[in-house]
C-alpha cells in the first residue's frame, strides 16, 4: 500500500511554474493577435464609411447638378459633420421667389432622430435640378470614425474634377469639407499676381 501511494504524488512546484508559463505566453500572443484583427478591423471600418461619404456625396452632386453644394449651404472650410447630417436627411431643392436660386429643406427620416439642419435659402444656383434627393446615407448608421486617436472625417471635394477624398483627422479642427479650387480661386492664376 506504501509503495502505491509513493508512486502517486503528483506534480512538483516546478512542473506546475512551467505548466504556467506555457499558458502565459500562449495568452500573450494570443492578445496580441487579437489587439492587431482589432485595430484592423477598426481602419476597414473607418474605410467603408469613408467610401459610402464619399459615393452619397458624388450622388447627391450628380443627381442635383449642385456641384458646387451651394444650394445645401456647403461652404469651404465648413464641418463635414453638417455635411454628413445633411446627406441623412431627404432634401427638397425648390425654385426661389426670384427664379434666380434655388431653396433647399431638409427632412429627416422617421427611423432615426437626426435633427435636419435648418430650412437653406437662396443658395443654389439656377442651374440646380429642382426635386427631392436622398437620403444619401443611412441615418440609423454610425458614421463616425473608429480608430483610435481620429476625430472626425476631411472631405476634400475637386468640383470641376468630381474627385473627392475622404479620410479620417486626428485633430476635430481639420474635420472640414474643402473645394479645390478654392472659392474665389482661378486654376492656375497666382492671387495679386497680374500675368
Amino acid at each position: 500500500m506504501r509503495k502505491i501511494l509513493k508512486e502517486n504524488k503528483g506534480f512538483s512546484l516546478v512542473e506546475l511554474l512551467v505548466a504556467i508559463l506555457i499558458m502565459a505566453v500562449i495568452a500573450a500572443t494570443a492578445i496580441a493577435l487579437f489587439g492587431g484583427v482589432l485595430d484592423s478591423s477598426r481602419k476597414s471600418a473607418d474605410e467603408e464609411t469613408a467610401e459610402s461619404i464619399k459615393r452619397a456625396i458624388l450622388t447627391y452632386m450628380n443627381m442635383s447638378n449642385d456641384v458646387d453644394l451651394n444650394a445645401i449651404d456647403v461652404a469651404h472650410n465648413s464641418d463635414s459633420i453638417d455635411l454628413i447630417k445633411k446627406l441623412c436627411c431627404t432634401i427638397t431643392i425648390k425654385d426661389s421667389a426670384s427664379g434666380n436660386t434655388k431653396d433647399a429643406t431638409f427632412k429627416a427620416s422617421t427611423l432615426v432622430t437626426v435633427t435636419p439642419p435648418t430650412d437653406v435659402t437662396g443658395k443654389g444656383d439656377a442651374s440646380d435640378l429642382s426635386g427631392d434627393y436622398g437620403p444619401f446615407l443611412d441615418p440609423t448608421k454610425d458614421l463616425t470614425t473608429k480608430t483610435p486617436g481620429t476625430n472626425g472625417w476631411a472631405i476634400d471635394i475637386d468640383k470641376d474634377a468630381q474627385v473627392i477624398t475622404v479620410k479620417t483627422v486626428e485633430d476635430a479642427k481639420d474635420a472640414i469639407v474643402k473645394f479645390h479650387p478654392a472659392p474665389g480661386v482661378t486654376p492656375g492664376v497666382t492671387p495679386g499676381v497680374t500675368p
